[in-house]
Formats: structure tokens, C-alpha cells, sequence
């Protein structure tokens, strides 16, 4: 008989896989423990308070949260982050708003743009290197409010997947001296305010909503997370969508996952995170030693971004050989995701893991490039360039194609579509997102105009193996939807 998914689960958990990946608690039974799920699994009964309605211990818990998070208002979230970018987004707008969007925003952000029928103005951050994207600058920000006088919002990641995180308090600063709101997505940002190390969280940079991924980063239950609300936003307003994006039925396991992450971080949080950055410290320290994967330097150190030639490659040999899980793999990097709930053990595997396929990559290179690099300096100089690939031109990222926005999202999604092969898809109008998934941004929304290049970079995520959402793949090749008109 075929075993169901918790069997499997309890299987996986049996064996000796390194999880760098999400969630923050890192299967770390030793420091987080909860009682059996079945057994505090309840509903609204008599004192246990009603989420929808707090009025005792819940409405006690989202008190201690705001406080704990230096936030003016907290809310949790029981339906992860992206309940609370779409409350937060549509009750900071009406419909038909404009509002200015980082375009390397997560798929969430889009759905709620979609949802209030918001006419978007694209921000493009610049790109870093080998597809990994910069951070949004308060010049773009002043500029496009100087282009635009209508934008209700202004919406932004930070820190990005990567671990790249934008000036917020200056982005505020200008956002607040047009009487704008500002919403942050800080899903990967949620451990920020718990050490000096970390970045300075958007709650105490200004933002009017921060919303929080305490399961990415801290040790809590998969798809929890926190909105913290302050400033001129109309928190009345967002909690009507709070309201309406979280279900009916909320789970008290995962609500006291989070009130237990809450108790964590007050009883044990600074030793743990004093001993978790140098243990990472560590790790960065060594990981800099290796030749060919190169470190790449995030804002926060928390996220482990390796370069490399081919990134799904690296992910399944650590994943098949080492037992190592990442968080993710794009055409030429992999992330690992660390937290508080790491051991020594991880780490170390990890670390010896690379030192190993790094030596073995350097050999091969010696054998077969014997001629083009004679000397440990002639190897240097080359590992200088972006993770050594010769076709790094070729593989441009969609924001450098800057694609043409035909319509908002909302029109091109009801609008008259039919699917059309991805070699002919160039000069159409998307009536529908395409994306690698991690990490879920678009890498063309609906609305925008297809772009060899973007087309290009589809098809080097459909060969590198890398889950791409929004095409239909068939026998007679791969299809996305495009819009009949807006050619």
C-alpha cells in the first residue's frame, strides 16, 4: 500500500537530511518543542478567544507581538504572508489606484493588484549579477512620484530572496512628504530586529504596513506569519481584509506556534541569536575560502546566495550525495536559508559538502583549460568574472528587457487569451504571470509584452529543470496564454 503524506513525513524526518530551507525551527526538536498537534488542535471554545474578534488572551498575544516587534499594531496571520500583503495592499487602495510597485515583488503582491484592479508603475531594480537584482533606490521612488501625481501606494521588497535590502527609511521619508503610504514586504525579514548584526527592520525605518514571515527565519509553524500596522495607513480599513484573507476557522496549533515563537524570542532570544551569528560568521568565513562557488555579499548574512555556473546542478549533488536540502536553485545560484534553529552538525556538512564538489570542480579545470589558465593567478582572475560563465550576456534577466506594459493586470487577465507556443510568443501581450517558483516572482506579468529575452529565459529555466508556473507543457511543445488583441 502507498504511504500517505504523513507517513512520508514521518519517514523524512527519521533520516539525516541538513533542511537550509524554510522553516526557521529547522526540525530542531531539541530547542522547540510542541505537544502532540492532534491533542491542542480546538476551536473557539469557551477561553481560547476568537481571532476574528480578540477580546482576551488572543487580543493579549497580538499586544505582546506589536511590542516585542516595536510596532504601533500587530496582527497575526494564519494564512502566511501573502494574506497579509493582500490585506494590507487592498485596504490601503480603492479600486482603479495607482500604485508603485518594486517589480520584483512576490506573486502575492500582483494578486492583490489584480484583486483591487490597480494600475501598477513598475519600479526595476538594477541588476547585481547573474540574475540577482539590487535594491530600490529613493532617487527611482522620488522620480516616479515626480512622473505620477495619482499613486496611492508604494510597494516594496525588502529584503529580497537574495538578502538585498533597500534604504526604507529614506523611501519613507519621501513617500510620507507626498502623504503616501508605504507597504513593505519583510517576509524574509523577520529576525532583523533581534540582533545588531541583521539589517534595521522596515517597522523602525518608517513603513506604514511591514509584513513578516516568522516561518521563514524564526521558529515558528510553517505559514505563519505577522502584519504590523502603524503610521497614516487606515488600519480599520486593512483589518476589514485582514478580516475577510484569513479563514474562519483558524488553527490554534499553528496560533500557539506563534505565541511559542513570541515566548522563545522574549525567554532565550539573545542568546540564541548571540550564538547563532557566530556560528554563521563562521560559515561565511570559510565559505569565502572556496574557488569556484563563489559567496555572494547580501545585506543580511542570514542568507547564504552561492554563484555558480549551473545552480540546479549544485542543488541536486548536494541534495542526492550529501543529504543537504536548500531552499532554492535558479539558472545560476542556489540559496540556503539559515536561522537560530541551526546546529554545528548542519553547518559543518554543509561547508565540507562544497569544499569537496569545489575541489572537484577545480580539478576538472586544470584538466581541461589546462592552456587558457597557466597559474593560480590566471584561475583567480577568472573566477572574478560572474560565476565564470562565458554565455553570462545570453542569459539577461527579464528586468534589464524592461517589457512594455500594454494594460493592467486585471484586463489582461479577463480579457480574450489563447495559448500560443513560447517561439512565437514575442511581441504579445501576457494574459498571464510566468515564474520560477522559488521564488515566485514574475518574470513577465499579465499585461506586459513578450521579449525574446524573457522568452529566452523561460527556456533555459524549462531545461535547467526549474519549476516554472504559467506554461502548459504538451507534446507538441510549451505554451503560454497571450491576449488576442494588444499586439
Amino acid at each position: 500500500m502507498k504511504k500517505d503524506l504523513l507517513e512520508r513525513l514521518e519517514e523524512y524526518c527519521g533520516a539525516d537530511y541538513v533542511p537550509l530551507h524554510m522553516p526557521g525551527a529547522k526540525r530542531n526538536t531539541q530547542e522547540f518543542v510542541m505537544p502532540n498537534p492532534y491533542a491542542i488542535d480546538i476551536t473557539e471554545i469557551d477561553g481560547f478567544d476568537n481571532m476574528h474578534h480578540a477580546e482576551d488572551i488572543l487580543k493579549e498575544a497580538f499586544e505582546r507581538t506589536a511590542k516585542l516587534f516595536g510596532a504601533e499594531e500587530s496582527l497575526w496571520l494564519i494564512n502566511g504572508s501573502s494574506a497579509g500583503l493582500l490585506a494590507a495592499i487592498c485596504g490601503a487602495t480603492k479600486k482603479n489606484d495607482t500604485v508603485l510597485v518594486a517589480r520584483n515583488c512576490h506573486r502575492a503582491v500582483y494578486n492583490a493588484i489584480y484583486l483591487n484592479e490597480l494600475n501598477p508603475v513598475y519600479l526595476y531594480p538594477k541588476e547585481v549579477t547573474s540574475g540577482i537584482y539590487g535594491a530600490v533606490s529613493p532617487s527611482q521612488v522620488e522620480q516616479a512620484f515626480k512622473q505620477h501625481e495619482n499613486i496611492r501606494a508604494v510597494i516594496i521588497t525588502s529584503p529580497t530572496y537574495e538578502g538585498i535590502v533597500s534604504d526604507v527609511k529614506k523611501i519613507a521619508e519621501i513617500v510620507h512628504r507626498y502623504g503616501k503610504i508605504l507597504i513593505v514586504d519583510e517576509a524574509h525579514g523577520a529576525h532583523f530586529a533581534f540582533h545588531e548584526a541583521f539589517p534595521e527592520s522596515a517597522v523602525f525605518c518608517g513603513a506604514d504596513a511591514v509584513i513578516q514571515s516568522i516561518h521563514k527565519t524564526l521558529p515558528s509553524l510553517t505559514q505563519t506569519a505577522l502584519l504590523h500596522l502603524q503610521g497614516n495607513i487606515d488600519k480599520e480599513r486593512v483589518r476589514r481584509y485582514w478580516d475577510m484573507y484569513q479563514t474562519t476557522s483558524p488553527s490554534y496549533v499553528l496560533m500557539g506556534g506563534i505565541d511559542r515563537c513570541m515566548t522563545v524570542l522574549e525567554t532565550k532570544g539573545k542568546p540564541l541569536f548571540n550564538a547563532y551569528v557566530t556560528r554563521l560568521l563562521a560559515l561565511r568565513k570559510k565559505l569565502e575560502t572556496l574557488t569556484n562557488i563563489r559567496l555572494f555579499p547580501t545585506d543580511d548574512i542570514s542568507k547564504i546566495v552561492l554563484l555558480v555556473r549551473d545552480g540546479k546542478k549544485l542543488y541536486q549533488e548536494l541534495l542526492n550525495k550529501y543529504h543537504i536540502q536548500l531552499e532554492m536553485a535558479s539558472l545560476q545560484y542556489v540559496i540556503a536559508m539559515t536561522s537560530i534553529g541551526d546546529t554545528d552538525e548542519y553547518y559543518e556538512r554543509f561547508f565540507e559538502a562544497l569544499r569537496q564538489i569545489d575541489d572537484e570542480m577545480q580539478t576538472k579545470i586544470r584538466r581541461g583549460q589546462k592552456s587558457q589558465l597557466q597559474t593560480e593567478q590566471d584561475i583567480k582572475q577568472r573566477n572574478e568574472l560572474p560565476t565564470e560563465l562565458e554565455n553570462v550576456e545570453k542569459i539577461t534577466a527579464f528586468m534589464e528587457c524592461f517589457p512594455e506594459v500594454k494594460c493592467n493586470p486585471y484586463d489582461a487577465q479577463n480579457g480574450d487569451a489563447e495559448p500560443v507556443e513560447l517561439d512565437l510568443c514575442v511581441g504579445r501581450t501576457a494574459a498571464a504571470g510566468v515564474c520560477f517558483y522559488p521564488p515566485g516572482i514574475p518574470l513577465i506579468q499579465a499585461g506586459e509584452v513578450y521579449t525574446g529575452e524573457i522568452a529566452e529565459i523561460i527556456r533555459e529555466g524549462i531545461q535547467k529543470n526549474l519549476e516554472v508556473i504559467g506554461i502548459e507543457k504538451s507534446e507538441k511543445g510549451v505554451y503560454v496564454s497571450c491576449l488576442k488583441s494588444y499586439f
